[in-house]
């Protein structure tokens, strides 16, 4: 396969709807620890779940596949399946902006193209649910 534009080789493929998810019988499945359930369910908190769905997303003409949370709101960074735009084309503009707002999406797995590890989850989401509880604490204090 050439380096064209995956979206030129794949016009009927709409981008925005297509998605997938790991399979629970795949080995790098993996679920919330249950040490969390008193904090998602009890506290009213959503934490982010591991990133075990892949979805299509675009910048410009640009194509490219991340790896994110269930509901979508804690992405991986993007592996692009094209290359950038050239700097002088007419889509130039319109890429870095979208580009722009899809790397401002990834915050909890930044530095992640794929999924963590469980384990590198896990040791993310502790210290995540640590700094959420001093900071909950710290309000409670500041409130009485």
């Amino acid at each position: 396969m050439s380096v064209n534009s995956f979206k030129k080789q794949r016009p009927s493929l709409l981008i925005e709807s297509w998605h997938a998810s790991l399979s629970e019988d795949s080995p790098d499945w993996y679920g919330l620890d249950d040490e969390f359930d008193e904090y998602y369910v009890g506290d009213g908190a959503a934490f982010p779940s591991p990133p075990l769905d892949v979805c299509l997303v675009a910048a410009g003409s640009r194509v490219g596949y991340r790896w994110e949370t269930f509901d979508g709101n804690h992405p991986c960074k993007v592996n692009w399946l094209d290359p950038e735009p050239d700097r002088e084309s007419s889509d130039y503009e319109k890429y870095i902006k979208e580009l722009r707002v899809i790397e401002r999406q990834v915050r909890f797995f930044q530095g992640f193209q794929q999924p963590p590890s469980e384990e590198a989850f896990n040791v993310r989401l502790r210290n995540f649910v640590d700094e959420y509880t001093e900071e909950k604490r710290q309000t409670l204090d500041e409130a009485t």
